[in-house]
């Protein structure tokens, strides 16, 4: 009687998974065991069949507990709200005691989301027992014929092979699926941005605020004047050696990822939408001027999301688990980090998941779905760049806009120090004694001495400790005005301030006096 129950194992699981689209989660062909599942919406629905005999009631439920810890690791996999185990004996007889308290229907571990069904497949009791289970699974009862025991044993080995040949079809598209395309796009950007990397670097320093501006960074100011091509520009350039690496090196690791799930041609827009829509995000919501492709390697996380929806169980059977834990790690640092762009990172997030859902993967087509997606993408671009322009007193931070002015006042460009100060000093009420030296030492290099005068009186009344306003007014006193007690006065206020301070020595030395 082996053979007969051995056929209807392999019989009902060429069934259930061929004709009714189940899949195969484990199977042990020694052991005669076969677990399959099927999802509907939140619930998964998994029959394990089983070819074993038991003589005892006890031998059952220390079968049962082994299956607990089974479907425990099977849950974590399937990442499903409910599941639903049929769990399936194929013997010749019953076990010789009580065992029907076994088989009534229970939820594992006192979990309501976890509902167990037994069924015991006998001799004497087979086919009512396959009625329950498919009724139960809310399948057509199938028409299985009574071949004799040679039609069986000739139909085991055609039944293995169909639910084999059926696993490895199935296990081959779930490999195209991350085999669409190859990564020749990511490599191009990780060199780009390493190529604007040394350009910077050697022509300033990617660190230095007054070069980023002129290479393209997201300054807001400039923005408000029309400059909108700095959401793009600023993606490629990086501030600092450990900025570019660690970009460089998510880019490379999910840019890799993404392109060969999505190809080339849908990479590039998700690529692009995450980096603009994050670059906005930060342009509405932080007025620090920025720079790198972060915007955009969080829109690769977008789409690893979006692939997620689309294949939920295969995105938590690979790279599921991994991805959003990294991807919390990494919000959850951006948080308690300063200076950290926050809004350039979700909107990224945001728009590389849109951007996905526009573009939709391989093979997939959702025209409703995708049209929504890109007139939503193109709702949040154009909110976020409205509440930029009509919050602009946000993008004026005074230390921001005094470090910009200083890099202009370094390379001379006196006139550009000046209209930063004079735009951001209306909108600031914080640090202005900072926008009032800068401004004045604007006025000084173009000779303007009584406006640099007032505004380095200015930065004092506001920071009396602003030495620099004091030795900068001491040298107007000594060189233009020609009031020697007064720079010397001066000059001596910014030495008490600052001991150690070589101009105010010289200065003071200059004026006939010991420092």
């Amino acid at each position: 009687m082996y053979i007969e129950e051995s056929y209807y194992f392999w019989r009902l699981a060429s069934d259930i998974m061929i004709n009714h689209e189940f899949e195969v989660l484990q199977l042990d062909e020694n052991k005669e065991e076969i677990w399959l599942e099927r999802r509907d919406k939140n619930t998964s629905y998994v029959v394990r069949l089983s070819h074993q005999s038991f003589d005892w009631a006890n031998q059952i439920k220390q079968d049962q507990r082994l299956l607990e810890q089974n479907v425990n690791r099977v849950k974590k996999v399937l990442a499903s709200r409910k599941l639903v185990i049929h769990n399936v004996y194929i013997a010749q007889y019953p076990p010789v005691d009580d065992w029907e308290e076994v088989s009534k229907t229970r939820n594992l571990n006192q979990n309501k989301n976890i509902t167990l069904h037994t069924f015991y497949l006998d001799h004497m009791g087979r086919a009512e027992e396959m009625k329950k289970l498919y009724h139960t699974l809310s399948l057509p009862e199938p028409d299985f014929q009574q071949p004799s025991e040679m039609e069986m044993e000739q139909m085991i080995g055609y039944l293995q092979q169909s639910i084999k040949n059926n696993h490895e079809r199935k296990r081959k598209e779930r490999q195209e699926i991350f085999a669409f395309g190859k990564p020749i796009l990511t490599y191009l950007l990780i060199a780009i941005n390493l190529i604007m990397f040394t350009i910077i670097e050697w022509n300033g320093g990617s660190t230095d605020t007054y070069t980023l501006v002129e290479y393209g960074a997201k300054y807001n100011p400039a923005i408000i004047d029309g400059e909108w091509w700095r959401i793009v520009s600023s993606m490629f350039l990086h501030i600092g050696f450990l900025h570019i690496t660690l970009n460089m090196l998510a880019l490379y690791v999910l840019g890799s990822v993404v392109e060969r799930m999505y190809g080339s041609i849908r990479f590039l827009p998700i690529y692009f939408i995450g980096g603009i829509v994050g670059g906005l995000a930060s342009f509405a919501f932080t007025p620090n001027v920025a720079a790198g492709a972060s915007g955009a390697i969080y829109g690769l996380f977008g789409a690893l999301l979006f692939f997620g929806v689309v294949y939920r169980k295969l995105f938590f059977q690979t790279i599921g688990m991994n991805v959003i834990i990294i991807l919390v790690l990494n919000i959850g640092f951006s948080i308690v980090m300063p200076q950290v762009d926050n809004g350039a990172h979700l909107g990224g997030l945001l728009g590389g998941f849109l951007a996905s859902s526009m573009v939709h993967l391989p093979r997939n087509k959702a025209w409703g779905r995708q049209l929504g997606s890109l007139a939503l993408i193109a709702v949040v671009a154009a909110g976020l760049g409205y509440y930029g322009l009509n919050h602009s007193d946000n993008h004026y931070d005074a230390a921001i806009q005094a470090q910009v002015g200083s890099g202009y006042l370094q390379n001379d460009e006196f006139d550009k120090a000046i209209d930063i100060a004079n735009r951001a000093l209306p909108r600031t009420e914080e640090n202005n004694d900072l926008l009032y030296f800068v401004r004045g030492n604007g006025y000084y290099g173009q000779k303007e001495y009584e406006k640099a005068k007032a505004d380095y009186q200015k930065a004092i009344s506001l920071n009396a400790n602003r030495f620099e306003a004091y030795i900068n007014l001491s040298i107007i006193y000594r060189d233009v005005e020609q009031n020697q007690s007064e720079a010397l006065k001066l000059a001596k206020k910014a030495q008490s301030i600052d001991p150690g301070n070589e101009k105010a020595k010289e200065i003071i030395q200059s004026l006939g006096e010991s420092g």
